[in-house]
C-alpha cells in the first residue's frame, strides 16, 4: 500500500507523540498558553502503523513537543520506518540526547532532527530556553555527529535552528561558527513568530536596515565556512500593519503551502487538520476513529484543499507556517493567529483556563498571561 498518486506517496504529516515539552523558551507559543495535555500510546502507535504510516511521504514525529523524553518515542520512529516512510525528521531541544538515545536514532536511521539553540553562547541560550543546560546541550550534539560519523552513517542530518530576535542577533554570525564546529550540516535562520503584542519590540521586520544587513552577512559568511544556511527573505522598508481588529471569518487569499505539497496536521489525540494554522472550525477526523483514506478523501478536506489550490484558503488568516509562500511585507504573516482572529484568540483563552483553573482570561490585545515576557524574567 503506497497511497493512491500513480502508486506513490505523496502526502506529508506533522505531528507530535505528546502536547508537551519540558522546557520553556521565551518566545514559545507555551509562554502564553498550554495546549490540552495527551500522547499517543503504544496501541495507538500500532493503529498509525498499520493505517497512517503507509500513505506518508514525510513524516515530523515531532513539531512542537519535546520527542526525546518519551518512552515511547523509539517505537514511534520504528513504527515509521517499518512502514517504509521514505523521510521522517524530528524536532528536538537536545536535553535529553543522550547516549542511549544517540545511538538509538542512529541505529533508526531518523533521517534529520532539527535542534532548536536561539544562541552563540551560553548566557544567551539559558536566559532564552530557559530550563536547557549549555553545559549538556552542546556536547550532546557534537557527541551525535561524532558518533555517526563513527559508524560511517550519513543519518541523521543535523539542523541547528536560530529564531532571530533582538536578544540574540548580535550572536547570529557567530552561531554559523558554533554550527561548524560541533559538526552541524546545516543551520536555519528564522524571524519570530509574535505570540503576544509585547513581543513585538523583540522582532527585527520592524527595523528592515538592520535586519537586511544582517541576513546579507549570514549569507556571506555560510559558504565560508561550508555549511548550508537558510536566510529569510529581505524585509521591506516598511510593513504593512494589521488593523488590531480581531477577524470573525478569515479566508486567506494566497498560495497555500498545505495544500500545494501537501501537508495535514495531527494532534497526539488523533485529530487531523489541513494545516496547524486552520484548526478553529474543527478537525477533519480522527484517525483513531476513522480510516485515514476515508478522512483524506472526505468532503472536509478535499473541499479545503480544492479551494486553497485556487488561492481560496477558508479558516486561514495569513499564511505563516510554510515560508515560501509567506508575504514578508505584511505583518499579519509573523503575529500568532490568536493575535487576529476572534476564533482563534476564544481557543486559545480556553485552554488557558483550562490549564490554569480560576484564572480570569485577559483582554484581547492583553492575551493571556503569563505574557513571555514573565518567563524571561526568571532569568533576571
Amino acid at each position: 500500500m503506497k497511497g493512491w498518486l500513480r502508486n506513490q506517496r505523496y502526502i506529508n504529516v506533522a505531528m507530535d507523540l505528546s502536547s508537551t515539552c519540558d522546557i520553556q523558551c521565551i518566545e514559545c507559543f507555551r509562554a502564553v498558553v498550554e495546549p490540552p495535555r495527551a500522547k499517543v500510546g503504544l496501541e495507538q502507535i500500532a493503529k498509525l502503523e498499520r493505517e497512517l504510516f503507509p500513505y506518508i511521504n514525510q513524516l515530523a514525529l515531532s513539531c512542537t513537543g519535546e520527542p526525546l523524553y518519551l518512552k515511547n518515542f523509539p517505537a514511534g520512529l520504528e513504527a515509521a520506518k517499518r512502514a517504509g516512510v521514505p523521510f521522517v525528521r524530528i524536532q528536538s531541544n537536545g536535553t535529553h540526547l543522550d547516549e542511549e538515545r544517540r545511538k538509538m536514532l542512529v541505529d533508526l536511521e531518523l533521517d534529520l532532527i532539527g535542534i532548536s539553540l536561539d544562541a552563540a553562547t551560553k548566557d544567551s541560550f539559558e536566559k532564552i530556553r530557559y530550563g536547557a543546560e549549555w553545559d549538556t546541550v552542546i556536547p550532546n550534539i557534537r557527541e551525535l555527529v561524532k558518533l555517526r560519523n563513527s559508524m560511517g552513517r550519513t543519518k541523521p542530518h543535523v539542523a541547528l535552528n536560530f529564531a532571530i530576535m533582538n536578544q540574540n542577533a548580535d550572536e547570529a554570525v557567530e552561531f554559523i561558527h558554533l554550527g561548524k564546529e560541533i559538526g552541524a550540516d546545516s543551520i536555519s535562520f528564522s524571524h519570530l513568530v509574535l505570540e503576544t503584542w509585547e513581543m513585538k519590540d523583540w522582532s527585527l521586520i520592524y527595523d528592515a536596515p538592520r535586519a537586511n544587513a544582517l541576513f546579507a552577512r549570514l549569507r556571506e559568511e555560510g559558504p565560508r565556512t561550508g555549511i548550508s544556511i537558510s536566510v529569510p527573505d529581505d524585509v521591506p522598508g516598511e510593513i504593512r500593519p494589521f488593523s488590531g481588529e480581531l477577524l470573525e471569518n478569515p479566508s486567506y487569499q494566497g498560495r497555500c503551502g498545505a495544500a500545494i505539497e501537501p501537508w495535514a496536521f495531527l494532534l497526539p489525540n488523533g485529530d487531523l487538520y489541513v494545516c496547524q494554522n486552520v484548526r478553529e472550525d474543527g478537525p477533519v477526523g480522527n484517525v483513531f476513529e476513522k480510516p485515514f483514506p476515508e478522512i483524506w478523501y472526505g468532503y472536509a478536506n478535499q473541499h479545503f484543499r480544492k479551494e486553497a489550490l485556487k488561492g481560496n484558503v477558508a479558516g486561514c488568516d495569513q499564511c505563516k507556517i510554510y515560508w515560501w509562500t509567506t508575504d514578508t511585507g505584511n505583518e499579519m504573516s509573523y503575529l500568532a493567529k490568536r493575535l487576529t482572529t476572534v476564533a482563534a484568540r476564544d481557543q486559545d483563552q480556553e485552554w488557558f483556563r483550562a490549564s490554569k483553573p480560576g484564572a480570569r482570561a485577559a483582554e484581547p490585545r492583553q492575551e493571556l498571561a503569563p505574557l513571555a515576557s514573565s518567563v524571561a524574567s526568571l532569568r533576571g
